[in-house]
């Protein structure tokens, strides 16, 4: 803190704005200095010409020197001394000009007093009358600084007329000071405002000026430095992005406090929010430009779907609707096609149909059609809309993103053009039909199946047999809900929640599952009523709530063993719900997984990367080692053994790509072989061919999500 500034200006607080203000006043203060000892050997030549130099303006002399000198070295030494303290060096350069202002006062005081007839010592006045203005508009910028600066210069000099000087004008002359005091005072007060304003408006348009100016040189300069530039600075965000999401995964596993865990949910889907929105833009820049086409890959057809679903959930309790969705079980679950291209397109058609819904339930069925031996995978969304006729909808599905109309407002279709473009781009068929108020947008796209379909989920094994009462579901919750139920051979029953309420039996079910609405004043009632039941349910019967992340507070207050599911639901979370429910549960095997017998290196440039990833390895129990580029992790594996390198693929010296090419020749002399799992914020076909070019074994992207972790641990480290 600053012993005589103290910020109140919305500009005084931007520290880029008060640096260069600090720098260019210390310039301001060396002529000033550098006059101060002109002028005294001026003075002291005339009066030399009069009488003998007392010792003492010897002294006053050598002082004004030093002070001129020190001026000159806070200039020279700025960056340095500044970056050690910015208020420190402030102090220090306020102080040296109060001191400084001192010297001369009390020189030409001394001076008045020892030759007051001495012609030259006007020159003196009005020197000081000239520094005093000079010194209002460099202090003034410092707040009620000014005031003690004015008062150190003109003090003592105004002290000396009123009471030590034997002129007929003395006084005069004193009243002249003070004057001269109050009214550079109001003029430093009317100046600072004025100034500070004036900076602070010029920076910000300094800040829309440079935003203009990038946009005019972007449009200027070749397309593919541009989009490397731009991916560049998205891959600085990604990297502190990914530290946040690994910080709040780590965190969630520490904390069971049940409303700790919403709040960490919703802290999670946040950032993996804007994590996509780093994604899209990078895909809309590619497909702008169509430098980029769809990549073809395996992956997880449903978890990409329902993962998509399931950020979109927040959102829509926030709208007041329910989001259900139809999976329909020929759907196959693992294809090849682009996952990233088909969730961006996904997740924006569905935030689409949620801005656009007016009222009841968005659904989305997922279904399967087989076209001239093609098969199709269709995708339908269902929203009621009275506002935006069908020949408008169907109008924005068949826009190109680069001809817009200049007489029509398109921003509210700006995402459904986006995700229309996208699914174009891998070959898809939109249409839009109408009944009545229903809207529904069809999606047509061409994939192809493969062999390698999932086969882990098993839920027959644990619910076969069992009975599920569902209550008070949508229509389309419930037809989907019921048929996977059927589908894990449990028992299901449907029932309202009047009949639920109303019915005076014991009622003997394993599950009973409950939709809670949306909104939550009914919610909370409703909650209360369910409350007053639990007598009437037999003890081996779970209740299960389904209901919003949002609204996981409000059952922080209720009696009983609840189990909370959140909507939409994946199957994957409802089975486990369920296990968990009944107590069966074991922990998946994401965080049984110990490997206390291996040894990592992890090859990490980012510190906080590093530490995260680091907690989730030794969460398994194995031995980590770190480094912070490739060369290091090439001087590690000389000295010891590892079962697996975690390797980033930039890093400083010699980054990881590089550094794999290296050790894979090395290999080629010792006969051995040891797995190196990439890890990029860049998850692109491009890398991913490059990263296995260069010899390595595994991809990851960053941020590193847990069970990628644990399961590439799984695979390359298992016995």
């Amino acid at each position: 803190m600053s012993l005589f500034f103290r910020p109140h200006h919305k500009a005084q607080k931007d520290r880029s704005i008060l640096k260069r203000v600090d720098q260019t006043l210390s310039r301001q203060g060396l002529p000033s200095a550098l006059l101060h000892f002109g002028l005294f050997i001026i003075i002291e030549w005339s009066l030399l010409m009069q009488a003998p130099t007392p010792s003492v303006v010897y002294l006053f002399g050598l002082a004004l020197v030093v002070m001129a000198a020190w001026r000159f070295i806070m200039i020279a030494q700025f960056e340095e001394w500044y970056a050690r303290g910015p208020a420190r060096w402030r102090d220090a350069f306020i102080l040296s000009g109060f001191l400084h202002a001192g010297i001369w006062s009390a020189y030409l005081t001394y001076r008045l007093a020892t030759a007051p007839e001495a012609p030259i010592l006007q020159l003196g006045i009005l020197y000081t009358a000239a520094i005093a203005a000079g010194g209002t508009f460099v202090y003034s910028l410092y707040g009620k600084t000014v005031r003690l600066y004015l008062l150190v210069l003109l003090g003592p000099i105004a002290v000396f007329y009123f009471f030590l000087s034997a002129l007929e004008i003395a006084l005069i002359l004193g009243i002249g000071f003070v004057a001269m005091y109050f009214y550079l005072v109001s003029t430093a007060h009317r100046v600072g405002d004025l100034v500070w304003s004036f900076l602070a408006t010029n920076h910000e348009y300094k800040l829309r000026l440079s935003v203009l100016e990038q946009a005019r040189e972007a449009s200027t300069v070749d397309n593919k430095s541009n989009r490397r530039f731009i991916q560049q600075i998205l891959m600085r965000v990604k990297n502190p992005l990914s530290g946040l999401l690994g910080v709040l995964s780590m965190l969630s596993l520490g904390d069971q406090d049940n409303e700790n865990q919403g709040m960490l949910s919703i802290a999670r889907r946040s950032g993996y929010s804007m994590l996509d929105l780093i994604n899209d833009l990078e895909a809309f820049i590619e497909q702008r430009d169509q430098t980029r086409v769809p990549q073809s890959m395996v992956f997880n057809l449903r978890k990409t779907l329902e993962h998509a679903m399931a950020d979109m959930g927040a959102k829509a309790h926030e709208n007041g609707r329910e989001l259900s969705y139809l999976y329909h079980p020929d759907v196959p679950e693992r294809i090849e096609a682009d996952p990233q291209w088909l969730s961006n397109a996904f997740r924006r058609l569905l935030d689409f149909t949620l801005d656009m819904a007016e009222s009841g339930e968005i659904t989305v069925r997922v279904g399967i059609d087989s076209e001239a031996g093609q098969e199709q995978l269709i995708l339908t969304f269902y929203f009621i809309n009275t506002e935006m006729a069908i020949e408008d909808l169907r109008s924005a599905l068949n826009r190109q993103m680069d001809i817009l109309p200049e007489d029509e407002d398109v921003a509210d279709q700006l995402t459904l053009m986006v995700a229309t473009a996208q699914f174009k781009a891998m070959g898809a068929v939109l249409s839009a039909t109408a009944n009545d108020d229903l809207r529904k947008i069809r999606v047509s796209l061409p994939i192809s199946t493969t062999s390698q379909q999932a086969s882990s989920f098993k839920p027959a094994k644990y619910m076969a047999g069992k009975s599920i009462l569902l209550v008070d579901l949508s229509e389309q919750n419930e037809r989907s809900l019921t048929a996977e139920f059927m589908s894990w051979n449990m028992q299901v029953a449907v029932w309202t929640l009047d009949r639920l309420l109303d019915s005076e039996e014991r009622i003997e079910t394993d599950f009973i599952f409950i939709n809670v609405p949306v909104d939550d004043q009914k919610a909370r009632q409703q909650l209360r009523e369910i409350e007053s039941l639990s007598e009437r349910f037999v003890a081996q019967t779970h209740i299960v709530l389904y209901a919003s992340e949002l609204q996981r507070s409000l059952f922080a207050d209720l009696n009983g063993r609840y189990t909370f599911v959140e909507k939409p639901v994946a199957r994957d979370q409802l089975l486990s719900a369920l296990r968990a429910a009944t107590d069966e549960s074991e922990d998946a095997e994401a965080d049984i997984y110990r490997c206390e017998n291996s040894r990592v290196l992890l090859a990490e440039d980012n510190l906080l990367n590093q530490k995260v990833v680091l907690r989730m390895l030794e969460q398994t129990g194995v031995q980590v080692d770190t480094c912070v580029n490739g060369r290091e992790a090439i001087e590690k594996l000389k000295t010891n053994h590892y079962d697996l390198v975690l390797m980033d693929c930039y890093m400083p010296r010699l980054d990881g790509l590089e550094a794999t090419r290296l050790i894979r020749k090395d290999e080629i002399n010792t006969g051995q072989h040891i797995p190196i799992v990439a890890m990029t914020s860049e998850q692109t076909p491009e890398v991913e061919r490059e990263c296995l070019a260069a010899g390595m074994d595994d991809f990851l992207g960053k941020p590193l999500q847990r069970d990628l972790l644990v399961g590439a641990l799984q695979r390359w480290t298992a016995d």
